[in-house]
């Protein structure tokens, strides 16, 4: 069948052999007559074509092919496997981590059960062992007593700061919200905060973070690390966890561990770093230890554990919260660490306290609770602010709003104390429409400025950090 502009006597759109046609001919392999529609009475020859002898019967044949074909599954579902990790651990692959136990769901053993379950789990080797690992987790089943609700469930794998433990209150707020969750004690102790058999070895009571030993299994931040990797490979082995709806979050130096591990295990849907963040060091208190090391280990730190060498790979999106005063993770190096992020919600929140929980600090913010619901549960996302333009004396930031703005905010200071958690803030109520805010330039004397609004849920997200003072600016955007 063909076709033309002219009827029977216009040009075909496509080619007609004629020759073969009038030739009433039948070659032996194909009659290439040519058409827009072919009706093929016979399999086309190419390249992955299969010739057998005349003698063959069409059951030898078949048979031959079906057998060629069981033959090829095993080493088309090694093809498949080997490409699914790949994709799960693609990450990992080439970095400090990448060593066989770190792609294995670690070996539990239960140890106490109630609303929330506490778990041993297998690290990687530490000090010719394999170390030791306790957790709690639970689930709405779990801490209901009707274990019926343990169905498809999103799962949060969550990591506690400097000073801090597996926290059994953190897990079940989780898992009340509809969540599978699981803390780990990355500082080698129990239920009780007292060290555990096999467990990471603290010195006097004291995280070794910066520490750098011969044998890099017994540095505290590669294992920390793994500690996280490993629990989620623990509960997305969970019968009751929809392997597609994972999260983590971590609380200051959970925060840092965080941004390391979502450069690293893209297996996560969402990660939220509470003040934590990369270019060591990022406040005063934070450089004591780098500054206790020799230059050659202060080197291979920074090196091996800095964020800036990891987040900058995280796929999935990521909220930043912090504050401007805080004392340990500077705006200038929280700053720094976004902007190597592609997709990023940022929340910071003027007076915001530091701490794991207390006085609306740590695990008490709202923010992540609803930015992880947006992505594993499909609720309405936090309203993100773009970047300013400034025309003239106005300032106008792009607003995505999905609930209602009830207020909108330019914060500056005009402090210009050498330590930034020192700087005191202002705050001016700025208009705003649906989608987008409008302001005047900050006063003149300004060292730093961003907007930020408050919705009807009252949550807090802010655009992006602004710096007038020209040495701190050069720092923000080196990289």
């Amino acid at each position: 069948m063909n076709s033309s502009c002219k009827g029977d006597s216009g040009y075909s759109f496509d080619r007609i052999n004629y020759l073969l046609i009038t030739s009433k001919k039948l070659e032996d392999h194909i009659n290439a007559y040519g058409g827009e529609e072919r009706l093929r009475l016979a399999i086309e020859i190419g390249k992955f074509s299969f010739f057998f002898k005349k003698t063959f019967n069409q059951k030898t044949i078949l048979k031959k092919l079906y057998m060629l074909n069981y033959k090829m599954i095993p080493w088309l579902m090694i093809i498949l496997l080997f490409s699914i990790l790949m994709k799960s651990y693609g990450q990992i692959k080439g970095t400090l981590w990448d060593v066989q136990d770190i792609y294995k769901v670690p070996k539990y053993k239960i140890i106490s059960s109630d609303s929330v379950v506490g778990i041993i789990y297998d690290g990687l080797a530490y000090k010719k062992h394999s170390q030791n690992v306790f957790a709690y987790y639970s689930s709405p089943g779990i801490i209901s007593g009707d274990r019926s609700k343990d169905k498809n469930l999103p799962a949060v794998v969550l990591v506690h700061g400097g000073g801090g433990a597996a926290f059994s209150q953190w897990v079940a707020l989780w898992a009340r919200r509809g969540y599978l969750a699981i803390a780990m004690d990355w500082r080698g102790n129990g239920p009780d905060g007292k060290h555990i058999e096999n467990g990471f070895e603290e010195v006097d009571g004291q995280t070794p973070i910066y520490r750098i030993t011969p044998n890099l299994e017994d540095q505290w931040m590669y294992q920390a690390v793994a500690n996280v990797i490993l629990a989620h490979n623990l509960v997305r082995s969970f019968s009751e966890v929809d392997t597609n709806r994972t999260a983590l979050i971590g609380i200051s130096w959970g925060g840092v561990i965080t941004c390391t591990v979502a450069g690293l295990d893209e297996r996560f849907q969402v990660a939220v770093p509470v003040y934590g963040c990369g270019f060591f060091p990022t406040s005063v208190s934070l450089a004591h230890g780098l500054d206790a090391l020799n230059i050659k280990d202060r080197a291979t730190w920074l090196r091996q554990y800095d964020p800036l060498h990891y987040v900058g790979n995280a796929k999935m999106p990521m909220l930043f919260v912090d504050g401007p005063n805080d004392p340990a993770f500077y705006l200038d190096s929280y700053a720094r660490t976004y902007k190597l992020v592609k997709n990023k919600v940022l929340s910071i929140e003027m007076g915001l306290l530091h701490g794991h929980y207390g006085h609306g600090s740590g695990w008490e913010i709202k923010e992540p609770y609803y930015f992880i619901d947006s992505y594993l549960k499909n609720t309405k996302p936090l309203c993100k602010i773009g970047n300013p333009k400034i025309k003239g004396r106005e300032i106008r930031y792009p607003l995505q709003s999905y609930v209602s703005v009830k207020k909108a905010y330019l914060n500056y200071t005009t402090d210009t104390a050498s330590m930034l958690m020192n700087r005191k803030w202002n705050s001016i109520e700025i208009p705003f429409t649906k989608n987008r805010i409008i302001s005047s330039l900050p006063p003149l004397g300004t060292t730093i400025w961003y907007n930020s609004i408050i919705d009807e849920r009252g949550l807090i997200t802010s655009g992006e950090v602004q710096f007038k003072d020209e040495k701190i600016k050069s720092l923000v955007n080196y990289r």
